[in-house]
Parts: C-alpha cells; sequence; structure tokens
C-alpha cells in the first residue's frame, strides 16, 4: 500500500509540473514555427532549373530573358550548341554589347559544321543587328538578305521585313567601301633581300593560312609586332627574301601589307606558290586548350579582301584554297576551315555581287 502511495505522489509531481511547463513549451513551439514560416516567406521559391534552349525559333531565341540578363548568360556561357549561342547572341544585344553579339553568331557560321538554313537565318539577323547597334548597319546588309533569304520562321521573316525598309534606305553604294590597308612601314618591315625574290607571275588563286600562334592582342603596336616576328622568323629561319605572306589579318580585323604583290610568295609550297596570293589570319586555329576560333572582325575582312583580289584579278571562286588543299598541313586549322569552305560556297552560288566592291583599295 505504501508502495502504491509513493507511486502516486510521484505521478501528481509530474502532473503539477506539467501544468507549470506545458505553456512555456507551447510558446517556444509557437515562436519556433512562425520563425521558420518567416524565413521561408523571406527567403522565397528556390530558382528554377535552368535549361538553354535546344531548338532554334523565334519563342526560344529571341524572346525576353527568362532570369536576369546577366544569370541566363552566365548559364549560357560554356553552351555550344547552335540553340544556345543563338540565345546568348541575343541576349548581350539586349544589354548592348553588340561585337559579344557578333562573336557568338560568328560561331554558328563559321563552326566546326556547317549551320542549317534555319540556324544560318537567325545567326544572320543577330549579326545584322549587331552591327546596326554598332553604327554601322550597312555592314549587315549582306546578313540581313541572306537572313530574308533563308529564313523559315514566321516571326523571323515579320521582323526581317520589317527591318527591310530602313536598312535598303540607308545602304551606302558599293563603291564607296574602300579598303584600308596597314602599309609596311607601319609595321616597320625589314628591307627584302631581292635576290631571295621571285617576281610574281599574273595572279589566278589565292591561298588562307593561319599564323599558328595564339594571338588575341588587337592592339595596333602589338599586332605590328607580332607581323615583324613573323618576317624575321621567315628571312631568318628559313631564308626567304622577306615575310612569306602577301596579307595578313589581325583579331580586329586590320589588313596588314606583307610582301608586295610584285613578288611570288612563299607560303604555300614550291610551285604552288606561282600565281598565289598568300593571306594570312593571326592566331592558331586548332581545338583544344591552345586554338580560337577567328574573330567576326577576321573573317569579314578576309572576306573583303578576297572579293577585292578576286575582282582585280578575276580570280574565279574555284581558286580559292586553304592550305591544307594543297599540301598535308592542318593550316589554316579545323576552326577556319569551314569558315572558308562556306565563303566559296556563297561566291559560287551568289558571285562576288553580295560582298562589298573593294577592289579600289587595292
Amino acid at each position: 500500500m505504501a508502495t502504491i502511495e509513493h507511486l502516486s505522489s510521484d505521478s501528481l509531481g509530474r502532473a503539477r509540473a506539467n501544468r507549470r511547463t506545458g505553456p512555456a513549451r507551447l510558446a517556444w513551439l509557437c515562436a519556433l514555427s512562425w520563425l521558420l514560416a518567416a524565413c521561408a516567406t523571406t527567403a522565397g521559391p528556390r530558382p528554377r532549373a535552368y535549361a538553354p534552349p535546344t531548338a532554334v525559333t523565334s519563342s526560344t531565341i529571341l524572346q525576353p530573358p527568362a532570369l536576369p540578363t546577366q544569370v541566363e548568360l552566365d548559364y549560357l556561357a560554356r553552351a555550344k550548341t547552335p540553340a544556345a549561342l543563338l540565345r546568348r547572341a541575343w541576349l548581350e544585344l539586349l544589354v548592348r554589347r553588340p561585337q559579344a553579339a557578333l562573336d557568338s553568331a560568328a560561331q554558328v557560321l563559321y563552326g566546326p559544321f556547317p549551320p542549317s538554313a534555319n540556324d544560318e537565318s537567325f545567326a544572320r539577323y543577330l549579326r545584322a543587328q549587331a552591327w546596326t547597334q554598332l553604327g554601322k548597319a550597312e555592314r549587315g546588309q549582306y546578313d540581313r538578305e541572306r537572313a530574308a533569304e533563308l529564313a523559315m520562321d514566321v516571326e523571323l521573316r515579320r521582323l526581317l521585313l520589317a527591318d527591310s525598309a530602313p536598312a535598303e534606305a540607308s545602304a551606302p553604294k558599293l563603291a564607296s567601301l574602300d579598303l584600308a590597308l596597314q602599309d609596311r612601314a607601319t609595321w616597320k618591315a625589314r628591307a627584302v633581300v631581292r635576290k631571295e625574290l621571285k617576281p610574281m607571275t599574273p595572279i589566278t588563286r589565292l591561298t588562307i593560312h593561319h599564323s599558328a600562334m595564339y594571338f588575341r592582342d588587337t592592339r595596333p603596336a602589338a599586332c605590328a609586332a607580332q607581323i615583324l616576328r613573323i618576317q624575321h622568323e621567315h628571312m631568318q629561319g628559313r631564308g626567304y627574301g622577306d615575310i612569306g605572306y602577301h596579307f595578313l589579318i589581325d583579331p580586329s580585323g586590320r589588313i596588314w601589307k606583307g610582301r608586295g604583290l610584285e613578288w611570288q610568295g612563299a607560303h604555300a609550297d614550291g610551285d604552288n606558290n606561282v600565281g598565289n596570293v598568300g593571306i594570312c589570319l593571326l592566331g592558331n586555329f586548332l581545338r583544344g586548350r591552345s586554338g580560337q576560333g577567328p574573330t567576326a572582325a577576321q573573317v569579314e575582312s578576309m572576306q573583303r579582301l578576297v572579293v577585292g583580289l578576286m575582282r582585280k584579278y578575276r580570280i574565279d571562286a574555284e581558286a580559292i584554297y586553304c592550305h591544307k588543299d594543297l599540301k598535308p598541313t592542318e593550316c589554316p586549322g579545323p576552326l577556319m576551315v569551314p569558315v572558308v569552305n562556306q565563303m566559296v560556297r556563297e561566291l559560287q552560288r551568289h558571285g562576288t555581287a553580295r560582298f562589298a566592291d573593294l577592289a579600289a583599295g587595292l
């Protein structure tokens, strides 16, 4: 009986303790619940996962940002599909970075694989818009016309139609686009060794090269130093009478005079140099960490120079070569070869009329 009374006394004590601590515990639990709810409200919903576009349509490429613009650009930074690159170009235009937009669109046009007609139409449209932002709408005229030819997307065709009238009105005469060339004195060229040079025969073809050295600098002094370095290597290391190339194009698109056209070049090996103009783009256009792609400015300047030479010397599109077409070499690199091939295809289809007439500048 004493045990029962003892148990009853303990139970009664616990009950009284619970009555004293119960309200405090309840208040603590309520406060914790309120704090958790407040934190959840402040934090907001988790950001949704972002997936780069996979299809190239106006609804996936030309739409307002799904996230803050720079955040979406960061997501797209490593994506290399045509849809992702075109979306990136559009977003760059929205934040007024037209040169970056040109570079992204160029990766679609001049990447390792030829673009589909649909992909090219969007890339050309975005390039035209980028040139307009740069205040050089006339330089995007060919891109605009080409996009209109290829466009299958209904909304893109509507945008191009709306854009065609002002672009057409502002387009200058082709003859007004002269080709600016940097003279040999600009890069402090060494005097030629005439006994090592051969007179040029009638010009019938031209060949595209890369310098095979990684180079992204756009400063005139740095570009001049790079060209002088090439001349030194050609004359001292190979015994040439001058730099081997007739023209060189730096990453900013400047075209530099190399060996005079009165002299046969030393760029394509032996008899391949006969009647052959050598054009070298500064850079190493191989794949991999030590490689790089040509800039949009380089590609455009190459096109303009090639067309000027074609018109001046009546060269056929079929006589435009990559160095690798003439001897076993990777030159001008797998990131450049498709660019040249596409240019040749366009020249074969349309002739030089769709490119600026630059022969007067030569």
